[in-house]
């Protein structure tokens, strides 16, 4: 199994933090996010693991993994995926570089059966309330069938009944199935390179989400990997400082166990 973990983010909303640091190396209690990350895949025995870097690509210098450098910065992460296409012949599981999850987190991940399984949290309110005030901030769709397959996500401020769990941002994906993946993708960019596309502006500018339904929309079974809890993600500079005072006060693992 391999993993492939997506660090090319600018991380403006980040502000000073970020200002000549990429998103994934934000350091967070004594590690940068990304190596935190690195070292709970090694934990649990994932060693191939691939970074897709672009903003201040060789300041993100995590020993013994393998780097993949875009040079494309209107780019969005779907297309940074295709960047390590040639690293498509193994189980693969994608992270994002600005998240913290814990072990059990990725163990239920690296143990789920699935040909695509998304990673989402069932217990995500509390902490959707305590960044925003609100669960109805910043929400996008995630609508399970009985049999927890995902059938719609990523549409922008859904009604409530259509927020059965949040994205979270880790996806596993089989190697047998790897080859219909390269195939939606080739098409859809070849039709919509420069072209609006689900919620996204472009394929270019794909969201993952919109890449996610587009599986779903060629008759590929996505299904949830449920999960409660176990993670936290760093977009804003209110996040960071939330995120430092809760540990402060000894109530971050609410949400996140710092391991």
């Amino acid at each position: 199994m391999k993993a492939i973990i997506l660090a090319g983010g600018l991380g403006t909303r980040l502000g000073k933090y970020t200002k000549n640091l990429p998103k994934a190396m934000l350091n967070f209690e004594g590690k940068p996010l990304i190596q935190r990350q690195v070292e709970t895949y090694r934990k649990l025995g994932i060693e191939d693991i691939i970074i897709v870097r672009k903003h201040l690509a060789d300041k993100i210098n995590i020993s013994g993994v393998k780097f993949i450098d875009e040079t494309d910065y209107e780019t969005h992460m779907v297309v940074g995926l295709f960047e390590a296409r040639n690293e498509f012949n193994d189980n693969l599981i994608l992270s994002y570089g600005d998240l913290l999850f814990e072990q059990k987190v990725l163990e239920d991940t690296i143990n789920s059966h699935f040909d695509v399984g998304v990673v989402v949290d069932t217990d995500w309110k509390d902490y959707w309330i305590a960044r925003y005030g609100s669960y109805l901030e910043d929400s996008e769709s995630m609508i399970l069938d009985e049999k927890g397959r995902i059938i719609s996500l990523g549409i922008p401020n859904p009604k409530p009944e259509d927020m059965h769990a949040r994205y979270v941002g880790i996806i596993k994906f089989s190697k047998k199935i790897l080859q219909e993946i390269e195939k939606v993708y080739d098409k859809s960019k070849k039709e919509f390179w420069d072209k609006p596309w689900y919620t996204s502006p472009s394929f270019k500018r794909a969201y993952m989400t919109d890449f996610i339904q587009s599986l779903i929309d060629n008759n590929l079974n996505v299904n949830a990997i449920k999960i409660r809890r176990g993670w936290f993600e760093f977009d804003t500079v209110k996040d960071y400082e939330q995120a430092l005072t809760w540990i402060k006060e000894g109530s971050l693992n609410r949400f996140y166990n710092l391991e």
